[in-house]
């Protein structure tokens, strides 16, 4: 008869006649840890089939530690590109096909990998704020988690620093842009112009159709202003300081008068005598001088968030040292005075009084 040897109040483990532990009331795998009267080993007992048992002794038990090792490595490092023979349904799944096994994979429980949802977008809501005394476009972004070009877009602000306490902002709950459908739009026009998903235009606006008329208003999600705008509205827009052709741009060249290579640190435009200037951004001249050896008559002005610039070998001068001048305000007229070779503007641009090159994201016409 059976005998219970323990129960650890979740299994019962009983003794058969010859000895072997097993599950009460079902034939099991199992490894004992048990102790031979005769033999002093520890052996396996596998209850193969009713009333037969194999006993395997201590050195096949040696292994058990490396079989735990692999077992957890394999765990850790997910088999991958392997050519494992496993089979669904009688198909071989090998190599690659393993990779969506790993504990990482993100496919759909349908088993379709490909069939990923696409996020849905809420409708854009707006709500209203009230513009207090030291509040700055960037800090009101950043209070709402949005970039500044949306609150730009979304108000039509021309200019960051002139925005006046009291005024009220509307502020969207996701960042983009407002846009007027034009005449010839379409919404998947707009969707590939913005590289934004049709579907978010959609449900951002809450359309039942892709039929839109011109005039109508809607927002884009997750669509950003241009650089231009964002630069014009943040004062880091510079713009030509006069008409005329690139005949030197910035960096090495070979020096004219002197045919060594040196650096330039400016942009040339050449044109008529007379052609105007005009001040590339708002700001206050800060220098009105005439270097014969250098730029001839030139003006230096200061603009705000620490750029300079600089124009260069002015037939005539038309502002003063100390006056305040707006962006595209005529400031001299082009000559060839100083060290030049024919008439031209030489035009540079600082920030924080390095040079920069003006081509490189500055300028725009």
């Amino acid at each position: 008869m059976n005998k219970t040897l323990y129960s650890t109040g979740i299994l019962k483990v009983k003794t058969t006649p010859d000895k072997r532990l097993v599950k009460e009331n079902e034939p099991h795998l199992m490894l004992v840890n048990k102790v031979s009267k005769r033999r002093k080993s520890f052996h396996l007992s596998f209850d193969l089939k009713k009333g037969y048992s194999l006993k395997i002794t201590a050195a096949v038990l040696i292994m058990i530690p490396v079989f735990a090792l692999l077992a957890y490595f394999l765990r850790v490092y997910p088999v991958k590109n392997l050519d494992i023979a496993l089979e669904v349904n009688g198909e071989p799944v090998t190599d690659s096909m393993l990779s969506y096994a790993t504990l990482t994979f993100d496919g759909q429980g349908s088993g379709d990998v490909s069939a990923v949802s696409a996020a849905v977008i809420p409708v854009v809501k707006t709500l209203s704020y009230v513009i207090k005394p030291g509040d700055t476009i960037s800090g009101i972004s950043k209070r709402y988690n949005l970039d500044e070009g949306t609150l730009i877009s979304f108000n039509k602000i021309s200019n960051v620093r002139r925005i006046i306490p009291g005024n009220t902002l509307k502020i969207p709950d996701i960042d983009g842009i407002p846009y007027t459908v034009r005449k010839g739009d379409t919404l998947e026009k707009i969707s590939g112009k913005y590289q934004v998903p049709l579907n978010a235009i959609l449900d951002a606006n809450d359309l039942e159709s892709e039929i839109i008329e011109p005039g109508t208003n809607i927002f884009i999600p997750g669509a950003r202003i241009s650089d231009y705008e964002y630069k014009k509205a943040t004062g880091t827009l510079f713009i030509y300081p006069t008409r005329g052709r690139l005949t030197s741009p910035f960096g090495y060249r070979i020096d004219p008068f002197t045919g060594t290579r040196r650096m330039h640190y400016g942009i040339d435009l050449a044109n008529r005598i007379g052609t105007p200037v005009r001040a590339s951004m708002s700001g206050t001249v800060v220098v009105v001088a005439n270097h014969p050896q250098g730029y001839g008559n030139y003006i230096v002005i200061r603009h705000e968030r620490g750029y300079q610039s600089l124009y260069g070998h002015l037939d005539k001068i038309l502002v003063r040292k100390g006056q305040r001048v707006s962006q595209g305000q005529k400031i001299g007229l082009m000559g060839s005075t100083g060290r030049s070779t024919g008439p031209h503007l030489h035009f540079s641009l600082y920030k924080n009084y390095v040079p920069v090159n003006p081509l490189g994201g500055y300028l725009y016409k």
